[in-house]
């Protein structure tokens, strides 16, 4: 198979890293070449935390798959999220330059550097998606390139992130021996593998239950309208069932995906199991429907609180439920009923190869990372917007850097992927107009030093403890955290009259039921 037809693609979670070769077919199916995946250490919420961990998992994960797939391959397009994740649709208007009115692919270019020119030099833009064009204010424009008029419009959904925090994820990948040829946020990547067409064009809601964080996607007309990201995920899960039990966190684990569902009604009436007690290592036996309570208590909030990330969007395709938590037995059942909308489960589809290796929901993102760059190469010709390829948008021209505009994240004579990657200097990663970016050698140089963590970082942890649990809630009346701005408002932010909303005698019963049955205190 000739190199330049494999595409790579790795997913840096909380709980794993995942490697995924890849290439397409010519029956438009994607086959798998090589999986490597390893347990993720050094990652927390999507952001490094300890890079010598960081770098060492994804060294292993990348040396499993070369060695799967018999490949040799050095640079991969690699998925981000975290809670300094900011997404907005935002709008850029210019004036038609080109000879007689025609609207050229420089006017494009400008329509959508106007887009994204108030974006603070501190954050960086990972994705420009454009959504649709107007021509003096005809609205719907899916191809405006040759068409004539005075005035360009364009709508674009823009995602940012901490510049110093996707730089360490992109130096990371490069300690560890792999260029970064592209940043892609995950549920966009995710919903390239799970969603299809039909279900973008008619309205659907991707929620990715991750480790540490769970990631929100939506679409409407057939490209994304809103995306977010929420810092709950199946670790606080196990969490809850480790403090609720009082048993050691893998122990809690082993229990979750072995006897845990996500709706303790689906629990026969009478079945128990056997629990170890942390520190004594005395072994108890209590009622399943304990374990099935703690779960869909977590479960129940984290859905809740998808629904209000997404809300009022209409939805006729309903919601797309994949990721690693999605996979607790109930998890679809509950979703359909917090959302009252249908729901299925997200699994990757259209394989080949050893693409039953990757077949699981927990393998969604890695795939679409894969598709997200087959896309890109794949991309000629004018943007077409709504097409099954609605997210992968050809490139307007490279964007040097003038001093006025936001720098080029390569050198103009790098071929890029079907992309224009646009940067802040001091960073060296890139705007993508639906695309990858590039580094250049000159780039990979002269950015800033690698650093472990991050002041802004330190003081959100510090106010934010993830081992926040429903029990807590009982204790104490404090945030999850701070809320983000406007456009990707923090839906976990709630006053004090919304608090009193709150259903807390759910949680004192269950509070009530342990201290009966364990003398939890």
């Amino acid at each position: 198979m000739p190199r330049e037809n494999i595409v790579v693609g790795l997913d840096i979670g909380t709980t794993k890293v995942c490697t995924v070769v890849g290439h397409g077919d010519p029956r438009g199916k994607l086959s798998i070449a090589g999986v490597g995946t390893v347990p993720s250490r050094g990652i927390k919420k999507g952001v490094v935390i300890d890079v010598e961990d960081t770098v060492a998992a994804i060294r292993e994960s990348v040396e499993r798959a070369r060695h799967m797939a018999g490949i040799e391959f050095s640079e991969a397009v690699v998925g981000v999220t975290g809670e300094h994740i900011h997404s907005s649709n935002r709008r850029g208007t210019v004036s038609v330059a080109g000879q007689g009115g025609m609207i050229t692919a420089e006017d494009v270019d400008r329509a959508l550097q106007a887009a994204v020119m108030d974006v603070p030099s501190d954050r960086e833009i990972i994705h420009s998606l454009p959504r649709f064009f107007a021509v003096d204010g005809h609205k719907g424009v899916r191809r405006p390139i040759g068409m004539c008029g005075q005035r360009l419009e364009v709508e674009t959904h823009v995602v940012t992130g901490t510049a110093s925090f996707l730089q360490n994820v992109v130096q990371c990948a490069e300690r560890a021996g792999l260029r970064c040829s592209g940043l892609v946020l995950e549920p966009i990547a995710t919903s390239e593998a799970v969603a299809t067409s039909d279900e973008r064009e008619l309205g659907v809601a991707l929620i990715d239950i991750g480790g540490g964080t769970s990631d929100i996607a939506v679409f409407t007309d057939g490209t994304i309208m809103h995306s977010s990201v929420i810092p709950v995920g199946g670790n606080h899960v196990t969490r809850d069932i480790s403090i609720g039990l009082r048993t050691p966190f893998d122990l809690a684990e082993r229990l979750k995906i072995e006897s845990g569902v996500a709706s303790s009604s689906m629990i026969p009436h009478g079945e128990a199991l056997e629990v170890m007690t942390a520190g004594s290592g005395e072994r108890q036996r209590l009622p399943r429907a304990i374990l099935g309570e703690i779960i869909e208590a977590r479960m129940s909030e984290l859905l809740e609180m998808a629904r209000e990330g997404i809300g009022t969007f209409r939805l006729p395709a309903g919601v797309i439920l994949t990721g690693g938590g999605a996979m607790l037995p109930g998890a679809v059942e509950l979703a359909q009923e917090i959302f009252q909308l249908p729901v299925r489960l997200g699994r990757p589809i259209n394989l080949a190869g050893w693409g039953e290796q990757v077949e699981t929901p927990q393998y969604a993102t890695a795939v679409g990372l894969l598709r997200f760059a087959l896309r890109q190469r794949e991309a000629i010709g004018n943007p077409t917007i709504g097409s099954e390829s609605a997210s992968m948008m050809n490139p307007a021209p490279l964007l040097h850097n003038n001093g006025e505009a936001r720098r080029v994240w390569s050198e103009p004579n790098v071929p890029l992927v079907a992309s224009v990657a646009v940067g802040a200097a001091s960073s060296g990663l890139g705007m993508v107009h639906g695309g990858l970016a590039s580094t250049s050698p000159a780039a990979a140089s002269s950015t800033a030093p690698l650093s472990n963590t991050d002041p802004a970082a330190e003081s959100e942890e510090a106010a934010q403890d993830e081992g926040y649990t429903p029990f807590d809630r009982i204790e104490h009346d404090e945030d999850y955290g701070e809320g983000d701005n406007e456009p990707n408002r923090d839906v976990r932010d709630r006053d004090e009259d919304e608090r009193e909303e709150v259903p807390l005698s759910w949680w004192q019963k269950l509070i009530d039921r342990l201290r009966q049955v364990i003398g939890f205190e």
